[in-house]
């Protein structure tokens, strides 16, 4: 398992690899728009929490990565009745990993491996 500090690298470097991709729907930066939801929902997520030693920016990153990793490989996953029980963000990576699958293919291949060893919780169970 990879230590925390390694772990953020991770999460960092492959969002900066991502950005660069420059993905775009037609009116946004893909991973700046998914960025965008992943913060929201994060920041709601931790209403009323101090402390987190991962940053908002940071998991927002992570989550932004993971979803559209998870997308790539099951680009089919979740149909459109998802919408009710599943977070909006998830669905927007799915459009986005179908939409872009072979611009992304490079980078998924790359990091579907590291991702496996980021871990949210032990990330915000201490410092890194």
């Amino acid at each position: 398992m990879m230590n925390k500090s390694r772990q953020i690298e991770v999460i960092r470097e492959a969002f900066r690899e991502l950005d660069r991709i420059g993905l775009q729907d037609g009116f946004y930066d893909v991973s700046e728009r998914l960025w965008d939801m992943n913060v929201a929902a994060e920041k709601q997520h931790r209403h009323g929490h101090t402390g987190s030693p991962l940053s908002v920016k940071d998991a927002a990153k992570l989550f932004t990565c993971k979803h559209l990793l998870d997308a790539w490989q099951e680009p089919d996953k979740w149909d459109v009745g998802a919408i009710l029980h599943i977070r909006t963000e998830v669905l927007y990576a799915q459009a986005y990993a179908k939409k872009h699958h072979s611009q992304i293919d490079m980078w998924a291949a790359k990091w579907i491996g590291p991702f496996e060893e980021v871990d949210y919780a032990e990330l915000m169970k201490g410092a890194a």
